[in-house]
């Protein structure tokens, strides 16, 4: 048997403005912004924000700029799911926030419940 062990994995999705994103995973869902590569908007500057990492709790996802590549990495074409401790709680939290639920809360096709949200770059955001 192999001995090398994975570590983790990373969630990359892209999205159109790294600084939307940031703002909305920050107020919707409770993130925090620990990495941003380059500074200003694209059309503004040269090295402007084209990647951005977001962390909570455990859990960390990496964004970058859609700059027109092949079609699956374009924004609105990522699926994120949100293994969280308690649903109910989040649920509350993110209707608080006045966010657009694109689902309910509901049970799920497998053991769990969960309700779906869509980023502003139409990104599909399941918290289960």
């Amino acid at each position: 048997m192999i001995e090398h062990r994975f570590l983790k994995t990373t969630s990359i999705l892209p999205v159109s403005d790294i600084y939307e994103t940031l703002a909305w995973y920050e107020g919707t869902l409770g993130f925090e912004t620990v990495y941003v590569h380059g500074e200003g908007r694209r059309g503004e500057v040269e090295d402007f924000a084209n990647y951005a990492v977001l962390r909570r709790d455990s859990v960390e996802v990496h964004f970058i700029m859609d700059e027109g590549g092949p079609i699956w990495t374009r924004a609105g074409t990522g699926h994120l799911h949100l293994t969280v401790r308690d649903i109910d709680a989040v649920y509350a939290d993110v209707q608080s926030t006045g966010a657009l639920i694109a689902r309910g809360l509901q049970h799920e096709n497998w053991p769990a419940r969960g309700f779906d949200l869509l980023d502003p770059s139409g990104n599909h955001v399941r918290p289960h």
